[in-house]
């Protein structure tokens, strides 16, 4: 199932927090977790499958 990436995804909206988030994980080639999950906020580089954000998991589909 194809999901969309929630509407605060930092590979959708653009800011400065947003774009530190995605080039670090451009940088370390390191998935995160979506922010809008309980603990993903807090608990952003402790990668699980299912609360993996899904704005990266379309990145890797692409050039990963």
């Amino acid at each position: 199932m194809n999901k969309k990436p929630c509407k605060e995804c930092p590979w959708v909206i653009k800011n400065n927090h947003n774009n530190t988030i995605i080039n670090f994980s451009k940088k370390t080639n390191k998935s995160h977790n979506c922010h809008m999950t309980e603990g993903g906020g807090t608990n952003l580089w402790d990668v699980k499958e299912k609360t993996k954000c899904q704005g990266r998991k379309e990145y890797e589909k692409l050039f990963v």
